[in-house]
């Protein structure tokens, strides 16, 4: 697959704390991935008001960040009427960069190791989670990540790719990626790909094989539908 010649298409706009891994290979490095397997999201489940009040994130949050009550129900106000305008997805996903810089700005301007990352999929797997994502009563809401693809955003040139990755999709929108088992040498030397220093694939060669591999429940990944996505870098400055 040429990559240059192949269109992608936004995801949204994570942002993201990095932790060093902590197991398998790549212990102690920093992995350069939207999974909350992996990383923290400054976005997260407790910033919706509409999801419980006795979260014991909540508890983490405010003393990990000397929230006071008071600074929880602004953050969860500002996230709900941005979610209600549609430019919050759930879960932790922005569907455009000036909201993702201004929830850092308001909220987290103490914090300068916060990365924002944008991701993106190719036409054929920007169908498929479409379609795999669809939902499946007038009751249910679009996952965030299906939301901000319905509106066909062309990749910004301008952002840095750092790699490609491989996320299995759960129903709710979150997603695991394939460090969660550990299996990025595995994958490097069944399918000929090279790790690269943000512990992502350099190239997408042989995706299809791989995504094959991943979805095949007897190599042990979780029985979710897994996707490669475009991962880049982007800077505010």
């Amino acid at each position: 697959m040429n990559n240059t010649e192949t269109k992608y298409y936004l995801g949204g706009y994570y942002l993201t704390k990095l932790k060093p891994k902590n197991y398998g290979d790549s212990k102690g490095d920093f992995i350069h991935t939207c999974s909350e397997c992996i990383n923290d999201h400054i976005l997260d489940i407790w910033s919706y008001s509409w999801t419980t009040d006795n979260n014991k994130q909540i508890d983490e949050i405010k003393k990990n960040y000397h929230f006071t009550d008071q600074q929880i129900d602004e953050i969860r106000n500002w996230v709900d009427n941005k979610f209600n305008d549609n430019k919050i997805g759930f879960l932790n996903v922005f569907t455009d960069l000036q909201t993702a810089i201004e929830y850092k700005d308001r909220f987290f301007s103490q914090l300068d190791d916060i990365k924002i990352f944008a991701l993106y999929f190719d036409a054929k797997e920007r169908a498929d989670i479409l379609e795999e994502f669809k939902p499946q009563s007038e009751k249910m809401g679009d996952i965030g990540l299906r939301l901000i693809l319905l509106k066909e955003i062309e990749e910004n040139e301008n952002e840095v790719f750092i790699g490609f990755d491989y996320i299995g999709i759960e129903i709710g929108g979150i997603f695991h990626t394939f460090h969660c088992h550990d299996i990025g040498k595995e994958l490097s030397d069944k399918f000929g790909l090279t790790l690269n220093n943000f512990g992502l694939f350099d190239s997408n060669v042989n995706s299809k094989q791989v995504l094959d591999y991943l979805n095949d429940e007897e190599n042990g990944c979780e029985p979710v539908p897994w996707f490669i996505v475009k991962t880049k870098l982007v800077t505010n400055e």
